[in-house]
């Protein structure tokens, strides 16, 4: 366990710097003013996110600050990058050893609830599909010592302001849980323009800032996907913890 930085709260566990900007920044920003603790772990260093996609192992390096930028300006108490997952080759390494470190990570930490990926990841990156099962595989194995998360969720973006349609899946599509985040949205727009190397952040970015300056309230979605919310769900749910 870290020093001085207690146990429970709300974590993410995602595949590259910058999904926790698009994700989940600003239920983590609100989780962090509620007084929980927040933390955050990648599988990669993102190194493969140059502009040409070769992978750069120099570019990790400048990526990795670019989160820590990014976990200022959202209030993370702890970040943490695992090592040895390539980007962009997550999928290509041994499942069970993902499932085991991101399980350690787990058990040391001891989140009350857990935010991740669902069976598309989003966008239907390989990183993302991998990291967000082996997150819920990480869980249950957890589930078996009675030292699992009380709740397992997964992004599920119903504000959409950039236009884009996503091929998700079901699952993805089926929100339990919508969340208020224009009172920190903000530090999302901060979050996202810490990673300045990503080109895709800009539409993200002016999209975000024309909703903020509209006066349009922004959401989050979540699924609850352990426990499993019942369907169907036709009320929202506004609170992760």
């Amino acid at each position: 366990m870290s020093q001085n930085i207690p146990p429970g709260g709300l974590a993410a566990v995602l595949a590259h710097p910058d999904d926790e900007s698009f994700g989940c920044a600003g239920a983590l920003a609100l989780a962090h003013d509620a007084g929980e603790t927040t933390r955050l772990l990648v599988a990669t260093r993102g190194e493969a996110g140059t502009p040409d996609g070769v992978p750069d192992p120099d570019f990790g390096g400048q990526r990795e600050a670019e989160l820590i930028a990014a976990a200022r300006s959202i209030g993370l108490d702890e970040v943490s990058v695992l090592g040895g997952f390539p980007d962009g080759g997550v999928a290509d390494q041994p499942f069970d050893a993902l499932v085991d470190e991101i399980a350690a990570w787990l058990a040391e930490h001891r989140p009350a609830a857990v935010i991740t990926f669902g069976p598309h990841g989003v966008t239907g990156h390989p990183d993302h599909i991998v990291v967000g099962s082996a997150t819920r595989w990480a869980v249950e194995r957890l589930a078996e010592s009675g030292i699992a998360p009380n709740a397992v969720y997964v992004i599920s973006p119903i504000f959409d302001p950039s236009g884009t349609r996503y091929d998700l899946s079901p699952e993805e599509q089926a929100a339990t849980h919508r969340i208020d985040i224009t009172g920190v949205l903000d530090r999302k727009l901060a979050a996202l323009e810490a990673h300045r190397s990503q080109t895709d952040t800009a539409e993200e970015i002016a999209a975000l800032r024309a909703a903020l300056e509209a006066g349009t309230t922004v959401y989050e979605g979540y699924v609850r996907v352990r426990p499993l919310v019942p369907q169907p769900h036709p009320v929202f749910d506004t609170r992760l913890l």
